[in-house]
């Protein structure tokens, strides 16, 4: 009995420990792919992982996916000193987007990559891609000669456009010639044409870059509005041409008017080359606004192509432009006044000289003819007795004020309906009446008058 006791501690230890060693005996020992990526001088090397999940199709598709991206990655960027982005570096410091965007597009593009292994633990999932570098050089000199055939063709058909005096199919076939090239802007991109050799990229660049530099805006000089008058498109038409002395239709141009922005604000030249621009009504308060115009070379970039990237480097080259300053005077005003108080006209018109104090004070010019006036202010007012209560008089005013412009149109009318005035005497009684009217002229009315006159009408 007491051996049976002694063994059965020792049976219990020696399976606990068998036990522990096969628990140590099932932890995963890693490969050195994992461990510490490799280099290799004759394959690209991608490797990827994902956390696993209930999902595994799905983490083993990101964890492929991360070895791609990895793989990509591994194919270092050289600019070439005669490539497209080397000239855009200097100018324009893109290289951070065009590296993102030409990784992301390689990635697309890899073909010919082998999946080496894969290895998992119980967290996470990996895999080795490589790809062999010469069949890549091999790959990329394909595409890159039947891209550079392809971006030559657009190029030649581009050159003949410009010089038959179409500039915006010109433009819009260079834009194309871009896009075939893309991968290799970072290359010296070679091609003969006419019997020379030319860096494409390069020449595509150029004749971008001096085409639209021999653009040229010409349209009105300096003008002359009165406020609240409007600007047609014969005073706000513009010309493009090319080298000075073609005239170009079809060419995109947007205007800028400093005081605010303008409800139709592009245009696009017609046969003549000529476009124009109209505003409605100039309404700043300041004695001049500037008007400009320039190419609208975002209308053509959208056209060529759907390359977010090839539109946002372009979009920085300068178009042609030019600005015009717009000189704003104030509309004058002449008054024409009839004021009569119990019938005997006023020897000192009092709501004419209302308005007079309100138009000085918003520094409206007042002009003594009729004849040299933006403006006439019409007035007819009149008084009559209405009432007597104890030899307490009483006086009605009723006064019409209308606004004519220079060309005959009504542009505003106001009746002032039995305004009272009260004294024992009946002139006076009259006369506070002009006084309370030119009150309510002084307030309400020449605001009112005013605020047409700025705003404009169309009728005018």
């Amino acid at each position: 009995m007491g051996k049976k006791i002694l063994f059965l501690p020792i049976l219990i230890g020696l399976l606990v420990g068998c036990a522990g060693s096969k628990k140590s005996a099932q932890v995963p020992v890693s490969p050195e792919w994992v461990q510490a990526r490799p280099t290799s001088q004759i394959y690209y090397v991608g490797i990827g992982s994902a956390r696993k999940t209930a999902d595994p199709n799905g983490y083993m598709q990101a964890a492929k996916q991360s070895a791609l991206a990895d793989l990509a990655s591994d194919i270092s960027i050289n600019i070439s000193s005669n490539s497209v982005l080397s000239a855009f570096e200097t100018q324009q410091r893109f290289f951070e987007d065009y590296s993102s965007t030409i990784k992301a597009d390689a990635q697309k593009e890899l073909e010919g990559y082998e999946i080496v292994e894969t290895w998992e633990d119980l967290t996470n999932y990996w895999v080795y891609y490589r790809l062999s570098k010469d069949l890549y050089k091999k790959q990329v000199d394909e595409k890159k000669q039947k891209a550079t055939a392809k971006s030559l063709d657009f190029y030649d058909k581009a050159l003949k456009s410009i010089e038959q005096g179409d500039v915006r199919v010109g433009l819009v076939l260079l834009v194309k010639a871009l896009e075939p090239i893309k991968p290799f802007f970072a290359e010296t991109i070679m091609a003969k044409y006419n019997g020379s050799d030319i860096f494409l990229g390069n020449e595509i660049i150029q004749l971008i870059s001096s085409t639209l530099n021999s653009l040229s805006i010409t349209g009105s000089s300096d003008t002359k509005v009165k406020l609240g008058q409007p600007l047609t498109q014969k005073d706000l038409q513009f010309v493009v041409n090319y080298k000075a002395n073609k005239l170009q239709k079809g060419i995109p141009i947007k205007a800028n008017y400093s005081e605010k922005p303008i409800a139709q604000n592009r245009a696009v030249t017609d046969i003549n080359g000529a476009a124009g621009f109209s505003i409605d009504a100039v309404r700043s308060s300041k004695p001049s606004e500037k008007f400009s115009v320039s190419m609208d070379f975002d209308v053509i970039l959208y056209e060529a192509t759907t390359d977010f990237a090839i539109r946002k480097i372009l979009s920085k080259f300068n178009v042609p432009y030019t600005e015009l300053v717009v000189n704003i005077s104030k509309p004058s005003f002449h008054i024409a006044s009839i004021e009569k108080n119990i019938g005997v006209a006023l020897t000192q018109n009092i709501i004419s000289e209302a308005i007079k104090r309100k138009l000085v004070e918003a520094a409206m010019p007042i002009v003594l003819s009729s004849n040299e006036a933006d403006f006439v202010i019409n007035i007819d007012a009149s008084t009559v007795q209405v009432s007597e209560t104890g030899g307490y008089k009483q006086a009605a005013l009723s006064t019409i004020i209308s606004v004519t412009s220079s060309n005959g149109v009504e542009v505003y009318r106001k009746s002032l309906d039995r305004i009272l005035g009260s004294h024992f005497d009946i002139e006076m009684a009259g006369k506070n009446a002009f006084v309370e009217a030119s009150r309510k002229v002084e307030n309400s009315v020449m605001r009112e008058i005013i605020e047409v006159v700025v705003k404009g009408k169309s009728s005018y």
